[in-house]
């Protein structure tokens, strides 16, 4: 791969993570929980509020980005089905680290920009979430456009799929479920209710990724027209 096809690629990436962040904080400000891989940042801003949803980002993807050297430290690209190579570089690690700050301070930007957002009617609020999913789920369908770095709850869950050897959507739907469960326990023990993962959280999982499959046979075609 070229440096300016390179570049191209990490140009593209750049609107990809805003529009997740900017999802995800719709979906957050719609009140009825959060995406299911924020939901324990989520969680914990609401237990000590102190620190920001996107400070908890930041931590919870650092976490998961030390989990990753751990499970591929010293295993070569074979368990990745990659020809040749390390299964994590530094260079992977590195880009990781700026994307957990990135999706960090871009969830509290976009918290920042919606804080006019506060539906009240139960059915405004579905519509909020359901323009949250459709916003993070294009975000997403950008970043697998640029095909040049993932984020580290993706990557954490690819690194499980090597070890386990089990198919990488098995993974993060496991992966997701045991977040959300997490979330969900943490806010039964401090705030006696399921304020960071409720419905919402739910009909997210479910609706994201067929979302995605939506806009990339969209960039399908789009690909097949310019060509």
């Amino acid at each position: 791969m070229s440096f300016k096809e390179l570049l191209v690629r990490y140009i593209i990436l750049v609107p990809g993570v805003f529009l997740l962040c900017f999802g995800i904080a719709f979906i957050t400000k719609a009140g009825l929980g959060t995406s299911p891989i924020s939901s324990i940042p989520y969680s914990m801003s609401l237990i000590l509020p102190p620190l920001t949803m996107g400070n908890y980002t930041i931590m919870i993807n650092l976490l998961l980005l030390g989990a990753q050297w751990v499970l591929l430290r010293g295993k070569d690209g074979s368990v990745l089905g990659r020809p040749s190579g390390k299964a994590i570089t530094l260079a992977e690690l590195g880009v990781q680290f700026l994307l957990s700050f990135a999706m960090g301070y871009g969830i509290d930007f976009s918290m920042f920009l919606l804080q006019w957002l506060a539906p009240e009617a139960y059915w405004a609020r579905i519509l909020s979430l359901l323009a949250g999913v459709c916003i993070m789920a294009l975000g997403i369908a950008i970043q697998l456009e640029a095909n040049v770095a993932m984020a580290p709850g993706d990557a954490f869950a690819r690194a499980l799929t090597a070890v386990l050897g089990k198919p990488f959507n098995r993974v993060r739907v496991a992966s997701d479920t045991i977040m959300v469960a997490i979330a969900a326990a943490l806010c039964l023990i401090f705030l006696h209710n399921l304020a960071g993962a409720r419905e919402g959280t739910v009909i997210c999982a479910l609706l994201c990724g067929n979302m995605v499959k939506v806009y990339r046979k969209i960039f399908a075609r789009i690909r097949g027209r310019v060509e």
